[in-house]
């Protein structure tokens, strides 16, 4: 039972603002997982207004019982009004691939480590945040995960801590995720999370140091044995150096 709650826990993954990140519950080897998700952010002033239209698609594939490989890729189409016009751009969020390494998996919780690389695009996956150029980031991660309860409704909990390593001149990261799933029944799952980036401040003059902290709610339907429907929305509400903003989501989630 602890395996199926974690793989309904990864699957989050697919729809999270921050860089895609995997679930304690490892990938059953030579299983693949896809999510595609389409997502729109908007975030406003007195004087002005950015919006973004975002496709993301995230893979997950595991390689032997205690391995698992994925990545993910991000396009966006974005706008940006203020009195000094329209600023209107296209291009990659992020681009991101990732190895995983389960080091326990018990009957009720899971534990692993994971090391990603990605690359930043000049459009940004969080708030209007992103650095003038894009830039490559290494992540280094630890996921823990326990179902809490199994009747009669399903309640799991995972938590993951992150160190964001910025090249490029950006700040360093620390990133924090909390993530509480309840299963009511077979056919639906609802998911809540929050999710904090705090920065280190040892950026260069002039690149991207921002804090952020947001919370996320969604719905997941399981219309098939292979394949679910996920709708949501997120709101960021504590940042600095940034304006916080709102994102609406939907995606297909696919199991092979």
């Amino acid at each position: 039972m602890g395996e199926h709650l974690g793989l309904c826990a990864f699957a989050l993954a697919a729809i999270c603002a921050s860089p895609a990140t995997a679930s304690p519950w490892n990938r059953d080897n030579g299983r693949l997982y896809v999510a595609t998700t389409a997502e729109f952010y908007q975030s406003k002033t007195v004087i002005s207004r950015y919006q973004r239209y975002d496709t993301d698609t995230y893979v997950e594939y595991g390689i032997t019982p205690d391995w698992m490989t994925g990545g993910r890729i991000s396009y966006g189409v974005s706008s940006s009004d203020s009195l000094n016009g329209r600023i209107a751009e296209t291009g990659f969020n992020e681009t991101s691939i990732y190895l995983q390494r389960q080091i326990f998996r018990r009957t009720r919780s899971a534990g692993a480590v994971k090391i990603s690389l990605a690359r930043s695009g000049r459009l940004s996956a969080d708030a209007q945040s992103g650095a003038p150029t894009p830039n490559m980031e290494m992540e280094a991660r630890g996921l823990y995960g326990r179902d809490i309860i199994l009747d009669p409704v399903k309640v799991f909990a995972t938590t993951e801590l992150a160190y964001r390593r910025r090249f490029g001149g950006d700040a360093d990261q620390l990133r924090a995720d909390l993530l509480i799933g309840i299963e009511p029944s077979r056919k639906i799952l609802i998911l809540l999370e929050g999710q904090s980036i705090v920065s280190l401040r040892n950026e260069a003059p002039g690149f991207s140091d921002f804090d952020l902290y947001k919370g996320q709610g969604s719905i997941v339907w399981h219309a098939a044995r292979r394949w679910s429907i996920v709708a949501g929305a997120r709101k960021e509400f504590g940042t600095r150096n940034i304006t916080a903003g709102t994102a609406y989501f939907a995606g297909v989630w696919s199991t092979f």
